[in-house]
Formats: C-alpha cells, structure tokens, sequence
C-alpha cells in the first residue's frame, strides 16, 4: 500500500454484472490508496463517461454486450491514452489474451483470481507494471512459442485481429448484418472477411467454423 494517500489511483470498472461492480468497488473503497471514480455496465458507458472522468485505471471485462471487448479496449486505448488498461475477465486461453494486449491492455488477470491479486494488480499497472495471473502467463509464452501454422493453431495465428473479431461473433451465432452493427463495417465486409476466415481455416461449414472457435476458446461452448 502506497505510504501517502495525497494521491488515490483513480479507478473505473467497467463490467456488465452489477453485483460484480459493487462487491469490487467496496473491496477498492477500502484501499486508502485508491477510489472507484465511475462504473459501466455497458461499452457505451464507458467510452462516455470515462473520458470525462480520465482514471488511472480502467479494470476491464471483455465480455460486454454492447461492443466486442478487444473493440472496447482499442477504443478505450484511443480515448484514454493516459489511462492504464487492466483486463479482469473470466477468459483464460491464450488466443483471447494475446488480442487484448495486442489491443492495448496492460495487464490481464482472470476472475478466479484472489481479491488481494486484483488489488496488486491495480497498485502494479498505475504504475507502469504488466500484471498477469500466473496461467495467463504461461498461455501467453505458449503463445509466443507456437509457430504460424503449427500443429493445435488451427491457423488462428494467420487471422487478423478483425478476423478474429468476425470469427467470435459469426460462431457465437449473430448474423452477418449484426456482426456488422457491433462493428460499425458494411454487411459486405463481413461477408469478405468470413471468405477470408473460412480460406484460412479451411472451413467449410458455419458449423465446423463454431467448433474451431469453442475448441480454441474463442467463445465458450
């Protein structure tokens, strides 16, 4: 804990579970070094009111339903270009950790995560630190040691970040024309883009596409 509390990290949660907002704000509120400055449930929230309140920190979920969460967190990054981005989501595979810090997260921690290793997280990011649960570090050397192509990769590794952001949203099940609303492109784009993802993963089925994406914990099954 920081000896003087002249100045408390800034914090904004940014999470879709109210009682997931609350119980960390009260868990926050009582660091003497730190104070929750705002709280959104939504995407949209965020971006309009975190702007205005420029925090320290900004401990992020990335399953939000109003926007994809790795858009979030390059939005968040171009908003708030001061402010340190700190993933706490319950995604722990090494494909959705290698996007978000490609995004601009400075750190990810999982939800199963001991209060007290959120708590450090947040004191080690504000100032300058990476914080990662000790799994996510592992996933994320494996991450690096895979090679492009390699056996298990499922050719993930060949995608864009806009692929990968399509993939996630046409497996989950939305259609090409709200796949496109959430990421503010035409319909048409999509459509190319899933040409591009189905080339690349060798898919020839919606349904084989949706396989891919539960197996390498791009959505959940």
């Amino acid at each position: 804990m920081l000896e003087s509390s002249s100045h408390r990290i800034k914090i904004y949660l940014i999470d879709d579970h109210p009682i997931v907002r609350e119980g960390f704000a009260r868990a926050i509120e009582d660091e003497l070094d730190m104070e929750v400055i705002g709280q959104a449930g939504t995407a949209g929230e965020a971006l309009k009111d975190a702007a205005v309140m420029t925090p320290d920190v900004a401990l992020v979920d990335l399953n939000i339903p109003d926007r994809d969460g790795i858009e979030l967190l390059c939005a968040l990054r171009i908003q708030l270009p001061t402010t340190k981005l700190l993933v706490l989501s319950g995604y722990d595979d090494e494909f959705r950790v290698a996007e978000a810090l490609r995004a601009g997260a400075h750190g990810y921690l999982v939800k199963t995560s001991r209060l007290e290793e959120v708590i450090e997280g947040i004191r080690n990011v504000a100032v300058g630190g990476a914080p990662l649960s000790a799994n996510i570090a592992s996933a994320v050397v494996r991450a690096m040691r895979k090679p492009v192509g390699a056996e298990g990769s499922s050719g993930l590794d060949s995608l864009t970040q806009r692929e990968r952001q399509v993939l996630r949203l046409l497996a989950g099940g939305m259609s090409t024309r709200d796949t496109a609303a959430r990421l503010t492109i035409s319909p048409k784009t999509v459509e190319t883009h899933r040409v591009r993802i189905y080339a690349k993963l060798g898919c020839k089925s919606a349904v084989e596409l949706t396989r891919i994406a539960v197996r390498t914990g791009l959505i959940e099954a």
